[in-house]
């Protein structure tokens, strides 16, 4: 027969039942939202709040924008923020100092060769002017009877070979490999120097010791520009050091100087007609 409802072993079915309802609910509340635990009205609170937080967001972010526009109704307008970007940028800048004058240097102490050959390896030309002044000799020369005027001609101080020569310097001093300044000039690849030299009377194709000519030494250190002034003033292509011509020096990178030589070559020596 059906059991009653009142029966023991239902009615403990039932209560346990309950007991697990009541636990699965309380776990879930532990995982809800503070707001969601009072009901609808917490919930209806909490997404209200969310949306002012959204709004007010979308309010800064509008106003920084529209504060980082800048409006342009004229002409006017734009050459007006120009000039003030542009003050702004040299506001930032940092003006250098302007140099102070050097003052001038007095040179009292009478001044040797030895220094007088110094100074003009280091281009002090108060102690220069100083040793001139005194009636010093322009051509004093070192162990190795390099003048001033070599030196000068190396280093390319061009205002001391003015003095030198201004002073009566001699134009083409030999060293002991027998080279003038002119060989020296284009070794340093100065032309301010060699067209001075060369304006006021120097040999063009000098020979020292080897053989070598101004031309050889400018190709063999790759002064093209001066191999152009010293072709300028005619220097000679067939000449040749112990055996070699200047076209013979040439190396394979030196395309541009091997195209000038060439051109200068076939203006010395036309090809004979056949």
């Amino acid at each position: 027969y059906l059991s009653c409802p009142s029966s023991p072993q239902v009615s403990g079915d039932r209560y346990e039942g309950k007991v697990r309802a009541f636990e699965v609910l309380a776990r879930g509340a532990a995982q809800e939202p503070e707001g969601w635990r009072h009901g609808v009205a917490g919930v209806r609170d909490a997404v209200q709040e969310e949306k002012q937080k959204v709004k007010e967001d979308r309010r800064k972010k509008l106003e920084t924008l529209n504060n980082s526009r800048v409006r342009l109704e004229s002409l006017q307008d734009l050459e007006a923020i120009v000039r003030l970007r542009k003050q702004k940028r040299s506001r930032k800048r940092v003006r250098p100092k302007e140099p102070k004058p050097e003052p001038a240097v007095l040179v009292s102490d009478p001044v040797d060769a030895a220094r007088f050959l110094q100074a003009v390896l280091e281009n002090q030309v108060p102690m220069i002017d100083k040793y001139l002044a005194d009636g010093g000799d322009p051509d004093v020369h070192d162990q190795f009877r390099c003048t001033a005027l070599h030196w000068a001609c190396l280093r390319g101080h061009a205002e001391i070979v003015d003095k030198l020569l201004a002073a009566g310097a001699k134009l083409e001093p030999r060293d002991m490999l027998e080279a003038t300044p002119v060989l020296w000039a284009c070794r340093g690849g100065h032309l301010d120097v060699l067209q001075r030299l060369l304006d006021r009377g120097a040999k063009v194709s000098t020979r020292d010791k080897e053989g070598d000519t101004p031309i050889h030494d400018a190709i063999r250190l790759g002064r093209f520009k001066a191999v152009k002034t010293l072709l300028m003033y005619g220097a000679n292509l067939s000449v040749r050091n112990q055996a070699l011509r200047p076209v013979d020096l040439v190396k394979d990178w030196q395309r541009g100087i091997r195209h000038t030589l060439q051109t200068c070559a076939d203006r010395q020596h036309p090809p004979r007609p056949h």
